[in-house]
C-alpha cells in the first residue's frame, strides 16, 4: 500500500432513506469533546459551502455523520451518535436524531457484527427480519429498526421498496420510534400538557400542537400560512412571507415548550387530528412532503391519562452501504488522544470488522 503523510481513518459512507452520512466505530475516533469535533468537521470538509474539500455534498441532507459501538445497556444492541454538521457555518451538534440516517444504523450494524440475531417485525411476510435495538445519545431513548436480511444474515439490500426522493428500490426497513416519546424535554408525548395551544402569528391568533416524539415538533394548519400543503421545497423557498411565518412560529412553539425565554431566540382533539377527519382511524396514513409521500403506521391502545399507548409508530425507509474506504485529514488535525474499546469487534489493520466488505478487498 502507499505510504500517505496524512492521517487515516476507517469509514464507511452510506446512504439512509433521503440522507447520506460517514459512518464511524466510536472506537476509531478520539474521546468526545473539542478534539473529536475539530476532527469530524475536517473530515465532512465544513465549514464552506461547497464542503469542496471533504465527504459533505453541500447540503444538509449529505453533511451528516452516523457514530456506533456495541452497547452496554440491556435494551439495546448499539448506541448511535448522530452528527449535524454545519455546512458553511462552523457548527457541529450531537443532540438530535436524523430518521434517515438511523434507518442505516441496523444495516450497519449487522453488516459490522455488532448484533446477535433477534427475530424482527416484517413489513413482507415472505422476507426474513432481523430486529437491532438502537440507542440514541442524542435523545436518550432506544428505537427499533427491522431489518431485511440474507439467509447468510447480511443485510439484503435488494427488494421492491421505493420512498419519494430516492431513484430505484431497496428492501424496506421498518422504523419503530414508539419508545422515542419525550425524547427532547422528557415530559411525554404534549410537552407543554395541551393537546393544543394558540400562539400570534404576523398578529393573527392560530392553533397548533406541539408533539415529542424522536425530535420535538410542532404542527398547524397550512391555511393559516396562506399556503395549500401542496407547494413543491423550491415554491417554500422562494415565499418570504412563509419563512417569516414559520420561523415566528418556532420560536413561539419554543417559548411555549420551556425552551427559551424569547420567541427570536433560534431554537429550532389535536390540530392534525381536527385536519385529518376520519383518516385517523386508519393504522396507515399517508404524508405528503415536499418531494412525495410516507406512509406511517400508528397503532395505538386506549389511552392514558389523555395520550395514547402506542403498538407501534413506525415508518419506512431504505438504505444501502455505498462505500467502505478510509477518509483522510491533514496530520494537523490528528488526535492527541486516541479511544479505546474493550467492547468493539477484531478488526484488520484498516479497522474493520471481520464481517465487513471492506475485509475482502486488502
Amino acid at each position: 500500500m502507499p505510504t500517505i503523510n496524512q492521517y487515516a481513518i476507517p469509514t464507511t459512507y452510506y446512504r439512509g432513506g433521503t440522507s447520506k452520512a460517514i459512518f464511524f466505530h466510536e472506537h476509531v475516533l478520539p474521546p468526545s469533546g473539542p478534539e473529536r469535533d475539530r476532527l469530524l468537521k475536517r473530515a465532512i470538509g465544513s465549514p464552506d459551502p461547497l464542503q469542496l474539500d471533504g465527504m459533505g455534498g453541500s447540503k444538509a441532507v449529505t453533511s451528516k455523520i452516523a457514530i456506533v459501538k456495541p452497547s452496554t445497556r440491556p435494551d439495546a444492541d448499539v448506541d448511535y451518535t448522530f452528527a449535524q454538521v454545519g455546512v458553511a457555518d462552523d457548527f457541529i451538534g450531537y443532540n438530535a436524531n436524523c430518521g434517515n440516517i438511523s434507518a442505516a444504523v441496523g444495516p450497519f450494524a449487522i453488516d459490522e457484527g455488532l448484533v446477535k440475531f433477534r427475530p424482527g417485525r416484517t413489513v413482507d411476510p415472505k422476507v426474513k427480519t432481523q430486529e437491532v435495538r438502537i440507542y440514541n445519545t442524542g435523545t436518550r431513548k432506544v428505537l427499533s429498526a427491522h431489518v431485511p436480511i440474507t439467509e447468510k444474515g447480511s443485510f439484503e439490500t435488494e427488494g421492491t421498496q421505493a420512498i419519494a426522493g430516492v431513484p430505484g428500490t431497496g428492501s424496506p426497513i421498518l422504523m419503530d420510534y414508539r419508545f422515542t416519546i419525550g425524547a427532547s424535554l422528557s415530559r411525554g408525548l404534549l410537552p407543554t400538557g395541551d393537546i393544543t395551544d394558540t400562539v400570534t402569528i404576523a398578529g393573527n391568533e392560530i392553533e397548533i400542537t406541539i408533539c415529542d416524539v424522536a425530535n420535538l415538533c410542532v404542527f398547524a394548519n397550512a391555511k393559516d400560512f396562506n399556503i395549500t400543503g401542496h407547494e413543491s421545497a423550491a415554491e417554500l423557498t422562494t415565499n418570504s412571507e412563509w419563512q417569516d411565518k414559520t420561523q415566528e412560529l418556532l420560536g413561539k412553539a419554543a417559548v411555549l415548550a420551556g425552551l427559551t425565554e424569547n420567541w427570536k431566540a433560534r431554537v429550532p382533539g389535536s390540530v392534525v387530528n381536527r385536519i385529518i377527519g376520519k383518516a385517523v382511524e386508519l393504522e396507515t396514513l399517508e404524508i405528503s412532503h415536499p418531494i412525495g409521500t410516507m406512509d406511517v403506521c400508528v397503532q395505538t391502545e386506549a389511552s392514558v391519562k389523555g395520550e395514547p399507548v402506542f403498538n407501534t409508530l413506525s415508518f419506512v425507509r431504505t438504505a444501502r452501504r455505498i462505500m467502505d474506504g478510509t477518509i483522510y485529514v491533514p496530520n494537523s488535525f490528528r488526535p492527541a488522544v486516541q479511544e479505546t474499546s474493550a467492547e468493539a469487534p477484531v478488526r484488520n489493520v484498516l479497522g474493520a470488522s471481520k464481517s465487513s466488505p471492506l475485509r475482502s478487498s486488502l
